[in-house]
């Protein structure tokens, strides 16, 4: 797995909380020397009858994809305009958000996907998902989900949980590496509940085993609880901390349709940008959708 970041996407709706993900995006592509994709997905809609698919509105649907182009060409100027020196690219999907997002992350060799966040989901989203829970439990490579009134671009402190086992050596080779790009400091949290307690323990002092061997700054803090995603909320506000480095392993998962899971708890419950490490191993390869946008079947004539 590359722990550094080369590529990153970053999801373009137009809208205040994807302008400030582009801004996020542009920050950290500066510090690691990557390469920005601009990534936009227009939906066709198609009539389906015995003569084949057809698109809906032809004329309309050009004429969205065209200013679609622009509107990212435009933001592609404006980027290279204030830092001339970042390589941007623009990309247009047209399947399903998610499958387009795969595509791309495919083909480019994407290290890392960042989306923005309204905040605190809906009703609604929390029973059917919001688009970044769905990039987020979807995408083929890490995610970064910046809330939309987060404007600290700079990591200082970078809070690094120890509650799974799961890729902890992946997970703290990703953290010394956004440490360094940002001369930060990585505040280490040992947090978990009675039953797991002597894993976790053994894990955690592991880590800070390595730690005490580098050259980046270190604080260190343990918590027993077994409301996990809540005491990391919280830890990150009395803590200061810029950003949160998480294992992409939910706990409690039969719990995601009742909107109870690790994820949603706590992307409602905390206000700093969230970076979810995801290795190839845990992803599940998508298939591209055949006929993107909804399909209206017509009977035949006759």
């Amino acid at each position: 797995m590359r722990t550094e970041i080369k590529t990153i996407l970053v999801t373009v709706d137009f809208t205040e909380k994807s302008d400030n993900a582009v801004t996020m995006a542009v920050h950290m592509a500066g510090r690691h020397n990557a390469r920005i994709i601009l990534f936009h997905n227009f939906i066709n809609y198609y009539i389906i009858d015995r003569t084949g698919k057809q698109a809906v509105g032809t004329e309309k649907v050009r004429e969205g994809l065209d200013l679609a182009e622009c509107a990212l060409h435009e933001i592609k100027l404006s980027v290279q305009k204030r830092n001339g020196s970042l390589h941007v690219d623009t990309m247009i999907g047209s399947n399903s958000l998610v499958s387009s997002i795969n595509e791309c992350i495919a083909s480019e060799k994407v290290d890392l996907v960042i989306t923005g966040t309204a905040g605190r989901q809906r009703i609604k989203e929390l029973f059917l998902g919001s688009a970044s829970y769905e990039i987020l439990t979807g995408a083929n490579s890490s995610v970064l989900l910046v809330p939309e009134k987060c404007h600290t671009y700079d990591f200082g402190k970078i809070l690094v949980p120890v509650r799974v086992i799961e890729n902890l050596q992946e997970k703290l080779l990703i953290s010394q590496n956004i440490a360094r790009q940002n001369n930060a400091e990585i505040s280490l949290l040992g947090i978990c509940g009675e039953e797991d307690v002597n894993v976790i323990k053994e894990a955690y002092n592991s880590v800070w085993s390595t730690l005490a061997k580098d050259t980046v700054k270190y604080s260190t803090s343990f918590i027993l609880t077994s409301e996990k995603a809540a005491k990391i909320s919280q830890f990150s506000k009395i803590d200061h901390a810029d950003i949160i480095i998480l294992n992409y392993h939910d706990e409690n998962n039969w719990k995601s349709l009742f909107s109870e899971n690790f994820f949603k708890q706590i992307i409602n419950h905390t206000d700093v940008p969230l970076f979810f490490l995801k290795k190839t191993t845990e992803v599940q390869k998508v298939i591209p959708d055949e006929s993107p946008g909804f399909d209206i079947t017509l009977p035949s004539p006759g």
